[in-house]
């Protein structure tokens, strides 16, 4: 009985130095943990804190792309309407030279004023100040429309503008945000191929439309796909024609707006497909 007492105590010493041990490792996990869980309330307090200030620096961007696109747009206008004025046979006949450089005045001009329109309508996307017109839209006269006007542009015989005629349904979106998108696209790629067309269609996939600029052009590689909707970033290429860098983001935004998406498919040498999925039934 002796023996089995002893052994009893000695089991039981151990069992309370390995409670103690256990209670020794529990306070040390327990304030690493609470160690841990600090310094995940801290990076998410410098998180939130880094978001707002991106948030203020986009914002500030935004009214500051705004404010300065108002400001020039009056000036910009004025010059080309003088230009205008000093070219009109009404005037006082100008010499060969002096309406050449009449002329680079208001091409110069126009290109700026491009730049600040584009400017300003990134701002308003960005800012949130474009207000939707929501309707159940019949692609048909979309589709018409665009073709007409962009007949203009598709002045290079080597290169043909197809606009495929949708099938005879609706769309609810916004007709003219939708028009400014397709127009975009299809005016980019009007600029940059060279040979072959340029062709729109739209296809119906469930419950989505699929609307496809195609083109023929030069490609753009894989690892640029993200890029060329970055603000201002164009495709280096050996095709080098005018451009902000700013119509496809603005177009990425507008698209969004009207809760859909668009996607870049392209390789080098083989052309480019921008493809804009909207919902049947709308944002």
């Amino acid at each position: 009985m002796r023996q089995q007492r002893d052994e009893l105590a000695v089991l039981n010493e151990e069992l309370q130095e390995t409670n103690r041990g256990v209670l020794a490792l529990y306070g040390q996990l327990s304030e690493e943990l609470e160690a841990t869980n600090r310094g995940v309330v801290a990076l998410y307090a410098e998180l939130d804190e880094k978001s707002a200030q991106l948030r203020a620096a986009s914002e500030s961007k935004s009214r500051f792309l705004a404010n300065v696109s108002h400001e020039l747009r009056a000036p910009v206008t004025a010059i080309i309407g003088l230009g205008r004025l000093l070219a009109d046979s009404a005037s006082d006949p100008l010499t060969g030279e002096q309406s050449q450089q009449v002329e680079l005045i208001r091409s110069s001009a126009t290109d700026l004023l491009t730049l600040v329109n584009e400017l300003l309508d990134l701002a308003k996307a960005e800012s949130g100040r474009i207000e939707l017109n929501v309707a159940e839209v019949d692609l048909r006269p979309v589709f018409g429309q665009l073709r007409g006007t962009l007949r203009a542009v598709a002045t290079r015989p080597e290169v043909k503008l197809v606009v495929e005629e949708p099938p005879a349904a609706t769309l609810r979106t916004d007709e003219v945000l939708l028009g400014q998108v397709l127009r975009n696209l299809l005016h980019n790629g009007l600029k940059f191929t060279e040979r072959g067309e340029v062709r729109l269609r739209a296809l119906r996939r469930d419950d989505h439309w699929a609307l496809t600029v195609t083109d023929t052009g030069p490609g753009i590689a894989p690892e640029l796909h993200e890029r060329i909707f970055e603000e201002f970033y164009q495709a280096p290429g050996t095709t080098r024609v005018g451009g902000t860098g700013l119509g496809l983001p603005y177009a990425r935004r507008l698209v969004t707006l009207l809760g859909g998406t668009l996607e870049l498919t392209s390789e080098p040498g083989r052309g480019s497909t921008f493809t804009v999925t909207l919902p049947v039934g709308g944002a």
